[in-house]
């Protein structure tokens, strides 16, 4: 429950006071989830962000950089979003849903269910957080969406500030499952690689990650990744879509329960990841199969 809201003015004024209520205090951005009921993240102090100027999207020379407070319609309505990143975006189907969540906010929830981790993990995107070191100074760091998601704990207290996309050449797409658009998800994939079209072997630096209910432990993070699948895929052992569906699916962990059995949640993981490799193929122009 709820017990104190405080508007913050600066990012220092809101490292600060988490630091000081620790977990009993979480960052307020567009608040679809604190405020929603049966929340993960029952706060009784919130700090609300929205004074800080984290809305801002900026394209440079390597790519782009959006706010964490940038929403979901925001970024949609952006005249340069990327495709695929429009799709990951409209998985939140409801446009009264997309004008209050936040793309720092969808990160820091962490849910196995998240519309955009996925995505995000395959595109290998950066996140720029703000904390308070030692000598109660803020500063910035750069950490890989991958480590954040996979220690959740070492950034508990750390405000992301920025969302960084600086690999304009690389592929990444995702696709999702549910029974209903607003319905509970049986499956996210994400689908992530560096194409060459001069190279012998296509593709490098494979990222493979899944989300949902019952799909993956989720003991080191939110994200299910297949690292031994992401390095035979890049090493040229795995080289045909087929030969992509097959492994995908006997190495994805899955339990049964109401949004479908496992071994429906195991086919469609290697379906997807298959389809969305032959996507990246055809992108590359290098045909669907090797």
């Amino acid at each position: 429950m709820i017990e104190n809201y405080v508007r913050v003015s600066s990012i220092k004024e809101a490292l600060e006071i988490k630091a000081l209520h620790g977990a009993k205090a979480g960052y307020l951005a567009g608040g679809t989830d604190i405020n929603r009921l049966n929340t993960l993240h029952p706060y009784a102090v919130v700090i609300d962000l929205q004074d800080l100027g984290l809305n801002r999207i900026d394209e440079n020379e390597k790519g782009f950089e959006l706010g964490s407070c940038v929403t979901f319609q925001q970024a949609l309505d952006w005249k340069s979003v990327p495709a695929d990143f429009s799709e990951a975006l409209r998985y939140a189907g409801s446009r009264t849903l997309r004008n209050s969540a936040t793309i720092g906010g969808n990160i820091a929830c962490g849910l196995p269910d998240s519309y955009l981790l996925p995505f995000l993990t395959a595109a290998k995107v950066r996140l720029i957080l703000a904390d308070i070191g030692s000598e109660e100074l803020e500063h910035e760091e750069s950490v890989p969406i991958r480590e954040f998601t996979e220690h959740p704990e070492m950034y508990r207290d750390s405000l992301i500030v920025r969302v960084v996309f600086d690999k304009p050449g690389r592929f990444a797409a995702s696709q999702r499952f549910s029974k209903s658009v607003q319905g509970a998800v049986t499956l996210t994939a994400g689908f992530g690689a560096d194409f060459s079209k001069t190279d012998a072997r296509p593709l490098r630096n494979v990222r493979i990650a899944l989300g949902g209910t019952g799909v993956g432990s989720h003991e080191g993070g939110t994200v299910y990744r297949l690292p031994d699948i992401e390095s035979a895929l890049s090493e040229g052992v795995i080289q045909t879509a087929s030969e992509l569906q097959e492994v995908v699916s006997k190495a994805t962990f899955a339990v049964s329960d109401f949004t479908g059995s496992a071994e429906y949640k195991k086919y469609l993981a290697g379906t997807a990841v298959a389809q969305l490799y032959s996507r990246g193929l055809e992108k590359a122009g290098r045909g669907s199969e090797l």
